[in-house]
């Protein structure tokens, strides 16, 4: 789900454009803005798991996602969209360390 954000807005772009009437260097910066909030904040979405427990962080993130998910779905301008997209990158760097290692700690070691 977090990954397949990042490139399915690719999909949207010229549907943004004409609905909400947003120039093309907008445009870019609505995929830029996911993806240099995800890479950023990813060590601190890890760092934080471990401090304050991987299930916690995972269920923080998903909501944080979530809602600005919804929020980006319901935006009528460039700048709550664009907000939006920024705010689903935190959340995303939030839930992926959090979600991979509760998949590595929970799964049984295969030998």
């Amino acid at each position: 789900m977090v990954v397949l954000d990042f490139t399915i807005v690719s999909v949207a772009l010229p549907s943004i454009q004409r609905d909400l009437h947003v120039a093309t260097t907008t445009l870019l910066w609505l995929v830029r803005a996911y993806a240099v909030d995800f890479g950023g904040f990813l060590l601190l979405g890890g760092g934080l798991a471990d401090a304050c427990g991987r299930a916690r962080l995972y269920r923080i993130g998903l909501v944080v996602f979530v809602a600005a998910s919804i929020s980006g779905g319901l935006a009528v301008g460039p700048g709550l969209l664009s907000a939006s997209r920024v705010v689903q990158g935190i959340g995303a760097a939030l839930l992926a360390p959090a979600g991979l290692s509760l998949l590595v700690t929970c799964w049984p070691a295969r030998c």
